[in-house]
Formats: C-alpha cells, sequence, structure tokens
C-alpha cells in the first residue's frame, strides 16, 4: 500500500487550526513540529522529518501520529524491527488505527506470520469492511496457505468493487499461473489497461513471461515500460540484465551504452558499462573504455578505482599498482590517496607480502591514526593470527567513529566466537542486520549462532527469510531442515528436503538431507535407501558415506557397513575418506592389519589429510607401539609442518608417554606458528608448572595463561592459571580462581587436588579435605600431585 503521506498532512494542518488558540507551550510545540515533520517526509526530507518527529516524542512518546510517522521514516530505511515495535505500539495506543494495522499485517505475511496477519485483516475490516487493500491482503493470506479457492474467490471481490487493483490481480495471476499462464495474462491485462501509470502491473506481467519462456514479448514488455518511465534506471538496468542472460549482448551493449551518452555524468553508469564489457566482451575492451573515461574526467577518481579493480581481477597486480600509486601521486594525503593505499596493501597480502602491508599500514596511520579501512585491514590480520585481543581494539575503534560499519561488526563478531563468546558475537550479527536487514552472512551466522544456543525458533525465523533470498542455496537449506529436525517437525522439514531433490544439480543434497531426516527419527532402513540414492548423485558425498554407515550399524548390521564401504572404495579407489572411514570400520571389527594398511593408503594417496595420521598412529599407540606412532607424526608434520592440530596430538603423545620436555618443545612449536592458539598456550603453561618449576618458568607461566581468561572463562583455563597463581604464593587469588573452576563444571581429581592444596595453603582445612576427599576418592586415577594430596590428607 502506497503511504498516504497527504493524509497525515491533513491532520497536521488541521490539529495546527484547532490548537493554535487555546492550547498550552507543549501541545502547541507538538503541532507545529508534527506539521513540519509530515512536509518533510512529503517533500523526501527524511533526515529532517525524522529530527522533528523527534522533538513530537519528546514531548509526548504516546503522539499516535508521530509514532506512525515515526514508523513511516524506519520503512523507508529497511529498519524493519524499529518500523514493526512503533506500529505495535500506534495500534497499542489507537486499536482503530487502520493503516498501521495494515502495515503490520503485511509483516507478519512476509514473515509467514499467517494467523496473524489475518488477525490484523479482520480488525481491519470489522471497523471498514471497504478496505480494498487489507480485502485483498485477505486473498494473499488464504493463497499462501494454499486456499486457493478462498483467494480467489477474495481476489475477485476486490476486483468486482475495484477494477484493476494490483494486489488483487497479483493474487489471481500467481494462481492462474501454474494452470493456465494465458487466463494470468489476460488478468493482468485487464489490470494494465486499467492502472495505466502504475508499474507494477507491467512488471508482474513481464515477470510472468519470462516465467514461460517468452522472450520476445518479455522484451516488448520492457520496450513499452522504459518509453512510459523513461527516467527510470531501475527498469532500464532490469531489461539491460534481463538481455544479458538471454545472450542477447549485442542488443544489451547498445541500450547500456545509450543510457551512459545520455547521462555523462553518472559515473555509477559508466563503471556498470565497463563491468559489463569485461563479463561479456573481453578485458581488452573494458579496459580501454575505462581509460577513456579517465582521460575525459581525470580527477574522477572513482574511474581509476574501477580501473584498478580490472587489473587485480585480471591478476595483473603490477598494473593495479601502477593505477594506485597514480591516485596517490595525484591526491598526496586525500582520502582518495589513503583510500588507494589501503588497496596496495590489499594486493601486498594477497601477494603474501605482510611486511610490505605492515610498511603500508604504518604510512596510513602516519597520516589518519584511526583510518577506518587501515584498522579494518589490521583486524583482519590479527584475526587471522588469532590475535583477537588487536583485533578487538582496532575494530572497536573503527566502532567508535563509525559505529554502522557492518564490516567492523561482522569481523567483531568473528573475534568474540573466536574467543567463545558466542552470545556476544550473536549480538554483533544481530547488530548487522538492524543497519542492513538483508545482509545475508550476517542473517546465516545469527541463524547459526541462535542454533547453536538452542533458540530454534530464532533460528528458523532468520532462515526462512533467508530461504526466501536465497532459495537455491543449498547451506540455508541444509540449516533449516535441521533446525525443523530440533523442534520435531518432521514434515516441514522433509518439505524442505522435497525441493532440493527436484532439481538435478541439488537432488543428492536432498536425498541427504531426507536421509538424515529418517535416521534422526530412528527408521534406520529407509534412511539407508535415500542416502544411497545421495551417493548414486554424488558418489564423493562424504556426510552420505558416514551416515549410511551408521544406519548400518545402529540397525545391528555393521558386516553391510563394511560391506558397502569395501564396495564403495572397489569403485572409486581415489576417494580418501572412503578408504579412511573403512579404516575405521575395520578397526572396530577387529581387522587392525587391514586398518592399518587402509590408514597408509590415506597417507599415500592424500599426504596432507592430517585425521588419517592421528588415526593410525592412535591405532599403534592402542597397541603399545609407541616408536612407530611417534614415526607416523614425524611423516606427518614433514608432509604438514605447518597443521597445529598435527603438533598437538604429537604433544599429547608425547605427554601420554610421559615425555613431558618433549611435549614441551612441540607446544613451543605449535605457538610460533600460531601464537593465539588457547589451548597450546595453557598446555604448556601447565607443563611448565608440573615439570620444570623455576621463578622464569612460573612467570612465562602466567604471561601465558592470564590472557587467556580475557578470551575464554573456561574451567581448564581457570584451573591452570589458578594454579600458577597457588605456586607463585598468591594464595587468596588461587582460591578464587580455582574456586570458580570447579564451581563452573571443573570435575577431575586435579581440579579437586588443586581446590585442595589452595584452601590447605589458605587454612581452610574443612573446605581443603572436602576437595581432597574428592580427588582421592578413585584409587586408580593417577595424576601429578596424588602422592602431596594423600600426605597433606593424613594431615588433616
Amino acid at each position: 500500500m502506497p503511504i498516504n503521506v497527504n493524509k497525515l498532512f491533513v491532520f497536521a494542518l488541521l490539529a495546527m487550526s484547532l490548537l493554535l488558540g487555546g492550547c498550552s507551550g507543549g501541545e502547541e510545540r507538538q503541532v507545529k513540529y508534527f506539521a513540519k515533520a509530515t512536509q518533510l517526509f512529503e517533500n523526501k526530507d527524511f533526515e529532517k522529518s525524522r529530527i522533528e518527529v523527534k522533538n513530537v516524542l519528546q514531548i509526548n512518546s504516546n503522539h499516535v501520529a508521530g509514532r506512525y510517522l515515526l514508523s513511516l521514516l524506519h520503512e523507508q530505511e529497511k529498519n524493519w524491527q524499529q518500523m514493526f515495535a512503533n506500529l505495535s505500539l500506534v495500534v497499542e495506543l489507537d486499536p482503530r488505527h487502520v493503516d498501521a494495522r495494515f502495515k503490520l499485517a503485511k509483516m507478519f505475511l512476509a514473515n509467514r506470520g499467517y494467523d496473524k496477519a489475518h488477525e490484523q485483516v479482520d480488525r481491519i475490516l470489522a471497523q471498514d469492511p471497504e478496505y480494498m487493500d487489507a480485502l485483498a491482503l485477505r486473498a494473499d493470506i488464504h493463497f499462501r496457505n494454499g486456499q486457493h479457492d478462498e483467494a480467489i474467490k477474495a481476489a475477485q471481490e476486490v476486483l468486482n468493487k475495484q477494477p484493476g487493483h494490483v494486489g488483487a490481480i497479483s493474487v489471481l495471476s500467481q494462481i492462474y499461473s501454474e494452470q493456465d499462464p494465458e487466463l494470468a495474462l489476460a488478468v493482468i491485462g485487464d489490470g494494465i489497461k486499467l492502472q495505466t501509470g502504475d508499474a507494477s502491473l507491467k512488471l508482474l506481467q513481464i515477470g510472468l513471461l519470462v516465467k514461460q519462456s517468452r522472450p520476445d514479448e518479455a522484451i516488448r514488455g520492457y520496450r513499452q515500460l522504459i518509453d512510459q518511465f523513461p527516467d527510470n534506471l531501475f527498469y532500464q538496468y532490469r531489461f539491460v540484465r534481463y538481455l544479458e542472460q538471454t545472450h542477447r549482448i549485442d542488443e544489451a551493449e547498445t541500450i547500456l551504452r545509450n543510457i551512459v551518452n545520455a547521462r555523462s555524468g553518472n559515473i555509477e553508469l559508466k563503471l556498470w558499462l565497463a563491468q559489463f564489457l569485461a563479463n561479456n566482451r573481453n578485458a581488452e575492451l573494458a579496459e580501454t573504455t575505462l581509460k577513456g573515461f579517465i582521460s575525459q574526467q581525470p580527477k574522477r577518481y572513482e574511474l581509476r578505482f574501477g580501473l584498478g579493480k580490472l587489473y587485480a581481477g585480471l591478476k595483473r597486480h603490477a598494473d593495479a599498482e601502477g593505477v594506485y600509486q597514480a591516485i596517490i601521486s595525484l591526491d598526496d594525503k586525500g582520502a582518495d590517496a589513503l583510500l588507494a593505499r589501503n588497496y596496495l596493501i590489499e594486493l601486498a597480502l594477497m601477494a603474501n607480502d605482510t611486511a610490505q602491508a605492515e610498511q603500508m599500514l604504518a604510512e596510513v596511520f602516519e597520516i589518519e591514526q584511526e583510518n577506518k579501512e587501515a584498522l579494518l585491514t589490521r583486524g583482519r590480520m590479527s584475526l587471522k593470527n588469532n590475535d583477537t585481543e588487536s583485533a578487538t581494539a582496532d575494530l572497536r575503534t573503527v566502532l567508535r567513529n563509525a559505529p554502522k560499519s557492518t564490516a567492523a561488526l561482522k569481523l567483531l563478531a568473528q573475534a568474540h566466537e573466536t574467543d567463545g563468546a558466542r552470545n556476544l558475537a550473536l549480538d554483533n550479527y544481530l547488530q548487522v542486520l538492524q543497519i542492513d536487514p538483508v545482509d545475508n552472512s550476517a542473517t546465516y551466522h545469527a541463524a547459526r549462532l541462535s542454533f547453536a544456543d538452542g533458540d530454534y525458533e530464532a533460528a528458523e525465523h532468520m532462515l526462512v527469510m533467508l530461504a526466501r533470498r536465497q532459495p537455491d542455496n543449498p547451506e540455508v537449506i541444509r540449516k533449516l531442515v535441521a533446525t525443523y529436525g530440533q523442534q520435531d517437525r518432521w514434515p516441514q522439514a522433509n518439505r524442505e528436503a522435497e525441493k532440493l531433490i527436484k532439481e538435478e544439480k541439488t537432488a543428492a543434497l536432498g536425498h541427504y538431507l531426507k536421509g538424515r531426516i529418517l535416521f534422526d527419527q530412528n527408521d534406520d532402513l529407509a534412511a539407508i535407501i535415500s542416502l544411497q540414492q545421495s551417493l548414486l548423485h554424488k558418489p564423493g558425498a562424504v556426510e552420505a558415506l558416514q551416515y549410511l554407515s551408521k544406519a548400518f550399524e545402529r540397525n545391528g548390521q555393521p558386516e553391510k557397513a563394511l560391506k558397502f564401504v569395501t564396495n564403495h572404495v572397489e569403485h572409486y579407489p581415489k576417494h580418501a575418506h572412503a578408504l579412511e572411514l573403512l579404516g575405521n570400520l575395520q578397526k572396530q571389527s577387529g581387522g587392525l592389519d587391514k586398518a592399518i594398511g587402509s590408514y597408509m593408503s590415506v597417507i599415500e594417496m592424500a599426504p596432507q589429510r592430517g585425521s588419517a595420521y592421528q588415526r593410525l598412529a592412535s591405532l599403534y599407540a592402542s597397541q603399545g607401539q609407541w616408536g612407530k606412532a611417534l614415526a607416523v607424526y614425524d611423516q606427518s608434520i614433514t608432509n604438514n609442518p605447518v597443521d597445529s592440530g598435527l603438533l598437538m596430538a604429537l604433544a599429547a603423545l608425547h605427554s601420554r608417554m610421559g615425555s613431558f620436555e618433549a611435549a614441551i618443545d612441540v607446544y613451543e612449536q605449535v605457538l610460533v606458528l600460531d601464537p593465539g592458539h588457547m589451548n597450546a598456550a595453557n598446555n604448556l603453561s601447565s607443563l611448565l608448572v608440573d615439570y620444570r618449576l623455576s621463578a622464569e618458568t612460573l612467570a612465562r607461566a602466567r604471561a601465558l595463561s592470564e590472557p587467556l581468561l580475557a578470551r575464554n572463562r573456561s574451567p581448564v583455563f581457570l584451573d591452570t592459571l589458578g594454579w600458577v597463581h597457588y605456586k607463585l604464593g598468591n594464595t587468596s587469588q588461587a582460591v578464587n580462581l580455582l574456586g570458580e573452576a570447579v564451581q563452573l563444571g571443573g570435575d577431575s581429581a586435579t581440579h579437586h587436588y588443586h581446590l585442595g592444596m589452595a584452601y590447605f595453603t589458605n587454612n581452610q582445612r574443612s573446605l581443603a579435605k572436602q576437595q581432597l576427599t574428592l580427588a582421592l576418592q578413585d584409587e586408580n586415577d593417577t595424576y601429578v600431585g596424588r602422592e602431596e594430596a594423600e600426605l597433606t590428607m593424613k594431615l588433616l
């Protein structure tokens, strides 16, 4: 429904004429502010209109018309959350405000809240039975609910009263388009004759012609639309894109060049033409065209940046550098020169020249200490190195100066998630969505984190919206299916899987998801059938093969799992994941020699596959063949020298063997590769305290373990730092940290031993006895300090 600003303006003038004579100062100011806000809104000066309407609401926060106008302003900036909040308040203050109810109904409908939308429509029609837009919306609700007969009846009722109503025609055309496209086009055509000044029906007609693969008629429709609205660039953009998609490149280029020539001052159009030529002609023509534009407007740096991006996309980095250096020469220390320096930094990072990038960052910060792009780049670099503390500091500086920087908010969310603060990460993604409600990556990550926190309703809400925007994104559907599954809403989950099965390119994923649904419902036989179908479409699907194996095993058929995977490996001997799975099944069935052979084959085939080394080493270690296990890790690190996961596994093996000095050395290697590796820092700190105790190592252990708590106050990290403080003689700090570790779930004998000793040293003997009793309750539990715990218990 179009925004009825005239109604607001008339109300404002009427209110002014009635109140100016005898109203109080506050009421008089309300009337003046509101009239001005409405006039500014009518003139599309939305920023100033917002200021005036907020003046109204500061005087009277329950000003109904002011609240409604504020909701319209939020609609303009696509701030749906605030729009909804203000509309809800409007109908709470004035239940008879039908326009606010109508907008609420549309918002509910857009988010599949059909019952709530219907409720709002019923409330509107109870007050105004002839509210045509509400009657048409009721038809749309019926249509979305699959009630086509009721939808046709409701839409026809609207058209009988108001022929040419766009909303009603839209509903009828969508219903008829599946069964009788000609009838749908006829209905739209009748509406176009009556609504000559409205482009909505023409776009609807073109969309249906495109769907019916009738390009000549669609092109004719676009030409008619552009002739009628020659100044609307959006329609011309859609037309060029359609011609491009239908491979009518000559026509598209002609139209695009005409648009550019008619608006020679529009830089965005020139950049669009260059991109079009790069995509559909050749890079040389795009380059020549951009250079021609630059010669005509040498100080329009956007064109030069376009040329630099073209070169960068072609991996002509030297040419790109030349373009950016030219901008720096022309603009010196101006904003464009700073941006050019930032692009040079990006090129250096693409070439893995970190030293050059850092040098140029220093140049930028010398010119502008809080340069947004440079801070973002340095924040990304810190995140890559797991230095979340530095990244967070830079990103918060960006947000202090640019609170609506979605790039900074998303990077800060990554930093928080790396630190284990999922709630803060989710909050950052939600802030992004307040700024840009259609940011797809933020929507996905917010849904993912909501799912991880068990808020399936919120996750579903976001995923449904995302699936509507990205219907071909299989990862979105995968997560949506999982969300339905967690709520035991199997029919909805199955429906999404079936959608994927219908399309050839997503059939494998669809069958896999259907198999997972059946597996989660413990219907193993049906799951096996679907998972086998998935593998027929995509034999290399790792997850499908794994779950098929699990389904066989859970169904009491481990031999069938082994047989199926064996056959799969025979048919696809290059599938390393399948060969590794075969090794696992062979190990479970007792065929250890066969499992060893399978893991060795995986390593030979895919020497970068770290999990195969770990499984082989673990198998050797379980047999007490420590030398062979170490040899496997030596080979793994030779082939994967920067794989911190393999180094961590090797360090754990050394600890298991009692080779603590060797474990310390390996953890040191991990921290050289990855200075932000929290588990390596924690484990090294723990080993230094227990096996290499000195004043120097205690200082090092504290330096390693103290920063970890700023990132994650886990029981393990709390225990390590607490034990460091105990060894340093800081008993009160040790008691606090070790007590918090136990309170947060630290329940190992070591946790209780550490806390017990801290209590004992702090002269809290009853608490010490309680903790040491827990530490010693399992006679078979061995750990560093058990003897000390036993001796101390005797003193208690």
